[in-house]
């Protein structure tokens, strides 16, 4: 098949995220089975505006808002026939492929949006962003499938009457041969690796530790990622005086995101909601027990009380409780994080890909 993905950014952009990784890592085995891929997507500074990466052709138009219209039209003066299914991607905001689009086509939807876009954007774009998910984008995709990565999501899909009651779940997987079990620090170390954005509530977890050193000798919580909110969760550290306890590393590399992975003791996630998690997955591969959020997507990676513990969102002594728990019990520590090894060997991109094409088979054989 010559299958072309309409997706918000490529892999290599800086904002890039789960999303990117999970189309990624799919497309690139549907190349090696002899498939052809091209990749819709926002440019950014000083990028080329096309790119050949891992057999995917990568397509660069407009930016970070204006990349709807411009592959909407690079789309049609360009590319019309020359692709035989397409993938659009809604990170928020979907792509509209059935105004313009009339090869088959599936839309792959992470999470819904509609209360993060309150957290994230300003009146009226709030506004906006919303009644194009939970209004329009309905009646315009009403007949296209659905793909998501949860139970989660899927459910919430439903509700807005998504997907022709044909809503597909392809989880996201993990390279087990590089996330592993490593060496632990030698010192009780607490980890969040991921976008800084408002939504994933890193101030909750910032809170958490102001108790936590006064109750775990020697503890040090990590923050690797980089977004909006670093500079004002780097503040609010200096303001309760945990800068000797709280390191920003900012971006990581995918090894210095798995060295990081497997020296923690515990690995956080006090998001206010996703998709499904990718994280929570990687963290248990390399043997690291998962605290996160009882909130949609969080609560379908996270097995409570096997592979790590739920809590309720935004309860700051909740969390406290799980994670002193956690630090001060080795033997839990060990049990949850073999838990997590036997948990995370269940998602592979292998997998991922066979069902992916699975789906895109089906859609264009209609």
């Amino acid at each position: 098949m010559r299958i072309l993905i309409f997706n918000w950014r490529d892999i290599t952009h800086p904002w890039a995220g789960g999303s990117e990784v999970y189309l990624h890592e799919m497309a690139r085995r549907w190349v090696k089975r002899g498939h052809i891929v091209g990749w819709l997507c926002a440019g950014y500074n000083n990028v080329k505006k096309k790119e050949v990466i891992d057999g995917i052709h990568i397509i660069r138009r407009g930016g970070r808002y204006g990349v709807y219209l411009s592959t909407a039209l690079y789309y049609l003066l360009k590319l019309r026939s020359k692709y035989d299914v397409v993938i659009d991607t809604e990170n928020g905001i979907p792509f509209f492929t059935p105004l313009y689009v009339s090869v088959p086509k599936l839309l792959l939807i992470h999470h819904i949006h509609t209360e993060v876009f309150f957290k994230e954007l300003k009146f009226p774009l709030s506004w906006v962003a919303y009644f194009l998910e939970s209004k329009l984008m309905p009646l315009i995709y009403k007949k296209i499938i659905c793909v998501t990565v949860s139970k989660s999501s899927k459910d919430q899909i439903k509700e807005l009457k998504l997907g022709r009651n044909c809503i597909t779940i392809i989880y996201n997987g993990v390279d087990s041969t590089k996330y592993i079990p490593g060496k632990k620090s030698l010192h009780p170390l607490i980890v969040y690796i991921g976008r800084l954005k408002g939504y994933k509530s890193i101030d909750v977890l910032i809170y958490a530790m102001r108790k936590i050193v006064k109750k775990v000798p020697g503890v040090e919580l990590v923050i690797a990622g980089s977004g909006p909110k670093q500079k004002i969760w780097e503040r609010l550290t200096k303001e309760l005086k945990l800068d000797q306890k709280v390191k920003f590393y900012g971006y990581v590399t995918e090894r210095e995101k798995i060295e990081i992975f497997q020296k923690a003791w515990v690995f956080v996630n006090p998001s206010f909601v996703e998709g499904w998690g990718v994280t929570s997955i990687e963290a248990s591969a390399c043997g690291t027990p998962v605290v996160a959020s009882n909130v949609p997507g969080l609560r379908d990676s996270v097995l409570d009380g096997k592979t790590g513990f739920l809590f309720e969102y935004g309860n700051v002594d909740r969390l406290v409780g799980k994670l002193v728990e956690i630090l001060k019990d080795e033997a839990l520590r060990t049990k949850l994080g073999k838990n997590g090894l036997n948990w995370a060997r269940n998602f592979t991109w292998d997998k991922s890909a066979d069902e992916g094409l699975e789906v895109l088979e089906k859609i264009f054989r209609g």
